[in-house]
């Protein structure tokens, strides 16, 4: 990612001085910045004019915002709040599958308490396709985790394993981004600056153990809550059956698990609330949006950005309930700035008089 300073900008664009020289090409970018004292977040087309100089188109809805200044007042101390965490729904992609277990997980997740055993029995029904086992690993709190729990947490990404006994440090199997090979993980970790010796030893070991246990093809999905990963979904063929873990097989799988968290989210599997208290400091607010300072280590592990919050302000004279977007997080602060995404007009009206000085807090 790149910071920097907004030069100028028309109606159709921007250009941005940047703290570093870019690094690639022209193509799609996500960009986050403020402008009259509000939070802009989209995605867009850049081109790179030069090393530290890039024009960034602006969306057609973002550019009337541009125009709608939000005045921004300094409340810390005089404001709380709290929240939830609210987790976008995975499962519409099964809704009128030709496969009835998909078709049942849809139905089940879609309930205020589904049946989590009923909706593992699916996913095992499901998988059993094109794998011989199936395990199902949700961390606890004082769990100890292992070289495989470490590459889940710090990749994100699925680890495959596509044959124990001809993968290698220095083959490249698959292309796709969204799956880790073993020689995809040596080069995550050479360039993170590990060891190279302890890296190749641990992985090497893995294949030999791997093939002690007769496991031919072998395929880790993380389960992900937000940007954390909170436990993993492996999938174990043996030598045997000898047939590949695909990464199709395995990007099929990664779907179900994201209904799987969502199911787990829905059965209060996980704290993702502040609580019933208004005690979380809100920084500055306007009417759209606000910034707010988080303590609590359990919570941050949730909060990314664009993670969706419920939030209830408690105001002198007031409480608000709105639904908005984390759109940048600063962990050296411990604060989070949320954009509005739904409010109540009379309530955006309030939050503006008090910014402007109108009313008095």
């Amino acid at each position: 990612s790149y910071t920097g300073i907004v030069e100028k900008f028309d109606d159709h664009s921007i250009i941005v001085n940047l703290d570093s020289p870019v690094i690639g090409e022209s193509g799609d970018c996500s960009v986050n910045f403020v402008f009259n004292n509000n939070y802009h977040y989209f995605d867009s087309e850049l081109q790179i004019l030069d090393d530290t100089k890039v024009l960034i188109f602006i969306p057609e809805l973002i550019k009337k915002k541009l125009t709608r200044k939000y005045k921004r007042l300094y409340v810390d101390g005089k404001v709380f709040m709290r929240f939830k965490v609210i987790i976008q729904s995975k499962s519409v992609q099964f809704k009128d599958s030709p496969l009835m277990d998909e078709r049942f997980i849809f139905q089940e997740v879609k309930k205020p308490k589904p049946a989590i055993d009923k909706i593992l029995i699916s996913i095992k029904n499901l998988v059993s396709e094109f794998a011989q086992k199936i395990q199902i690993k949700v961390y606890k709190q004082n769990d100890k985790f292992d070289f495989i729990d470490k590459v889940l947490r710090d990749t994100k990404q699925i680890f495959l394993i596509y044959n124990s006994y001809e993968d290698s440090l220095d083959e490249k199997r698959f292309m796709d981004k969204d799956i880790m090979t073993i020689m995809d993980v040596f080069n995550y970790y050479i360039r993170k600056g590990e060891p190279r010796k302890r890296i190749e030893d641990k992985l090497l070991d893995l294949l030999q153990d791997r093939r002690n246990k007769r496991i031919f093809s072998e395929c880790y999905i993380p389960l992900l809550l937000e940007d954390e990963v909170v436990g993993y979904i492996r999938l174990i063929n043996d030598f045997d059956f000898h047939r590949n873990i695909k990464p199709m097989n395995a990007l099929k799988t990664k779907q179900y698990a994201e209904v799987l968290v969502e199911a787990l989210v829905k059965y209060d599997y996980f704290r993702l609330d502040s609580g019933k208290d208004y005690n979380i400091p809100v920084v500055d607010i306007s009417a759209g949006g606000l910034l707010f300072r988080l303590e609590d280590e359990t919570l941050k592990r949730y909060l990314a950005k664009n993670t969706l919050l419920e939030i209830d302000i408690n105001l002198p004279y007031r409480r608000i309930n709105a639904r908005g977007i984390v759109t940048r997080v600063m962990k050296e602060h411990s604060e989070y700035a949320v954009k509005f995404q739904e409010i109540e007009q009379e309530d955006a009206e309030y939050l503006n008089s008090l910014a402007q000085g109108k009313i008095k807090i």
